[in-house]
C-alpha cells in the first residue's frame, strides 16, 4: 500500500486519490527571472521522481506546473537591464528548460504561463469580493484574511501574531497587515518595464498567490489529488492558496495531500539567491554529470534538506560509476552456467521503500545490497546469463522511476591514444615497474578514463563526467 506524508494532517496516510487511479498533481513552479539554482531544481526532481513512481505503479497523473511569468522580481529585472519585461521571463524559462532536460526532468504534462490565465484570474478574484473576503482599495483587490477561519492550518501560524512577522508586506491600503494582494494596481506607468490588464478595479497584474488557485482550479476544478512545492511555500503562499480556493468554492479541502519538499542548504544556511550561496542549475550541469546531481539529489529523502557540498556531489559520482559498471559486467556475461539469482526479494523491499512516502535512500540501499551480492557471484563467475539478464531488467526499471540511465544503451568507443596508455600500464606492471604503472594509471584519468585489472589483463571504463 503506498502511503503518502501529508503536510496539512502531518501524518503518513494511504495514497488514495479522489477518482481512482486517476491523479491530479500541481507543483508551484519557478519565477523566471534569473537563473533557476540547484535549490528550486532539487524540487522539481522530487516531485519528476514522485510523478515518475504513481506512473509505475498505474496511476495517471496529469502533473501541472505554473510559472510565474509576471512578479515584482520581473518588473525590477526588467527595469534593472532597461528592456521589456517580457524578455525576462522568456530568457530564463528556455534557460530553465534547457537544464531540466538535461536533469531528465520529463514529468511535467502541462506548463501553465501566469499571463495566459488572467480572465480566469479576475473571475476567481471577483468571486472572492461577491463572498465578502475580499476588498478593493485605490484599484487593489485584497483577501481578508479573518473572514477565513481556517487560516493558518496547513502552517499552524497563530493569526492573533501574524502582524509581528517580518514577511507580510507593508502596504497602506491594507485593512490589516495579514492581509495579502489578490490583484495589484499598475504602479508604473512605462509599459515596457510592468505590464498591465484591464479589470473591473482598474488596470493591474495579479497577486503571486491567486494565480496557483486560477490555473488549478480551470484544469482540475476546486478539488484535486496532490498539491506539492519547498517547504517554505507553506506560509504564506499555500496558506493563502486554501483561504482563495476554498471560499471562492465553499468546498473542503481543497487538496486532498500536501507534500513538501526539504531545501538545500550551503553551510548550515538554506541555499538562495538573497544571501548569494547558490549555484545555478546551468552551472551545475556545465561542470558536472547531471545525472550526478540528480542522484545526489535522489539519495536523500525529498522531506530532508540536502546539505550540498563538493564532496557529497563526488560520492553521488562514485555511486554513479559503481552503478553503471555493475550494469557493464552483467551485459558481459554470455555463456556462463553458474548459480542462480533470483531478484524476487530485493524488488520486493525495493518497492516497499518507495510505497513507504517515497523513501529514495531506503530503495537505493536495496539496490546496494543486491549489487553487493551479485557480484560476489560475478567475481567467482559464478553468476548465471539468466540471473544477470533478469538483473539488468530491474535495473532498467529502478533507471524509469529514478531518471537515471544506469545501463548505457551505446559506450562510446575508447580513443586509441587511451587504449595505448593502457597496453604500456600492462607491460609496466609485468615489469614489476609499479611507480611507472601508476603514472600510466593517473594519465588514463585526466583523459576521462578508468583501467581496471582483470583475470585476463584489463579494460578500460569511461568516468561520468
Amino acid at each position: 500500500m503506498l502511503t503518502v506524508y501529508n503536510s496539512r494532517t502531518r501524518k503518513k496516510e494511504a495514497f488514495k486519490p479522489r477518482n481512482g487511479k486517476k491523479v491530479n498533481m500541481f507543483v508551484c513552479g519557478i519565477t523566471p527571472y534569473n537563473s533557476a539554482h540547484i535549490g528550486n531544481l532539487k524540487t522539481y526532481l522530487n516531485y519528476d521522481i514522485i510523478a515518475r513512481y504513481l506512473r509505475a505503479r498505474g496511476y495517471k497523473v496529469f502533473y501541472l506546473q505554473n510559472v510565474t511569468d509576471v512578479d515584482d522580481k520581473i518588473v525590477n529585472a526588467a527595469k534593472e537591464a532597461n528592456i521589456h519585461w517580457k524578455e525576462i521571463p522568456d530568457r530564463y524559462f528556455t534557460e530553465f528548460q534547457a537544464v531540466c532536460k538535461k536533469l531528465h526532468i520529463t514529468g511535467v504534462s502541462k506548463y501553465a504561463y501566469a499571463t495566459d490565465f488572467i480572465p480566469a484570474i479576475i473571475k476567481q478574484v471577483t468571486r472572492l469580493i461577491k463572498k465578502g473576503y475580499a476588498y478593493e482599495k485605490n484599484g487593489s483587490v485584497y483577501f481578508e484574511v479573518k473572514r477565513f477561519k481556517d487560516y493558518g492550518k496547513l502552517s499552524g501560524q497563530n493569526l492573533a501574531k501574524l502582524h509581528k512577522s517580518t514577511r507580510l508586506e507593508i502596504d497602506e491600503n491594507k485593512k490589516h497587515p495579514y492581509d495579502f494582494v489578490l490583484w495589484k494596481a499598475r504602479t508604473e506607468a512605462n509599459e515596457k518595464y510592468e505590464p498591465s490588464w484591464k479589470s473591473p478595479w482598474g488596470k493591474g497584474r495579479p497577486g503571486w498567490h491567486i494565480e496557483d488557485t486560477a490555473i488549478s482550479e480551470h484544469f482540475f476544478g476546486p478539488q484535486y489529488d496532490l498539491h506539492g512545492g519547498a517547504g517554505e511555500l507553506k506560509f504564506p503562499h499555500h496558506e493563502a492558496e486554501i483561504a482563495q480556493q476554498e471560499s471562492a468554492s465553499g468546498k473542503k479541502p481543497f487538496v486532498k495531500y500536501w507534500v513538501h519538499t526539504g531545501v538545500v542548504t550551503v553551510n548550515g544556511a538554506k541555499m538562495s539567491k538573497s544571501l548569494g550561496n547558490f549555484i545555478t542549475g546551468k552551472e551545475m550541469i556545465d561542470q558536472h554529470d547531471p545525472d550526478a546531481f540528480r542522484l545526489l539529489v535522489a539519495s536523500r529523502h525529498y522531506r530532508s534538506p540536502l546539505p550540498y557540498s563538493e564532496k557529497l556531489l563526488t560520492q553521488a559520482i562514485h555511486n554513479l560509476e559503481t552503478i553503471r559498471n555493475f550494469a557493464r559486467q552483467l551485459k558481459q556475461i554470455k555463456a556462463r552456467t553458474g548459480s542462480l539469482f533470483t531478484i524476487t526479494l530485493y524488488r520486493k523491499q525495493f518497492f516497499a521503500s518507495m510505497d513507504d512516502d517515497f523513501n529514495t535512500p531506503s530503495a537505493f540501499a536495496t539496490l546496494f545490497t543486491l549489487m553487493r551480492k551479485a557480484n560476489t557471484l560475478i567475481r567467482q563467475e559464478k553468476l548465471s546469463v539468466k540471473s544477470a539478464k533478469e538483473i539488468l531488467v530491474f535495473l532498467k526499471e529502478v533507471e524509469r522511476i529514478f531518471g537515471i540511465p544506469f545501463v548505457m544503451r551505446k559506450e562510446a568507443s575508447t580513443p586509441k591514444e587511451v587504449t595505448a596508455i593502457a597496453m604500456q600500464r600492462e607491460q609496466f606492471r609485468k615489469e614489476g615497474k609499479w611507480t611507472d604503472a601508476d603514472t600510466a594509471r593517473d594519465a588514463i584519468r585526466q583523459k576521462g578514463y578508468e583501467v581496471r585489472d582483470t583475470k585476463g589483463g584489463f579494460e578500460i571504463i569511461p568516468l561520468s563526467k
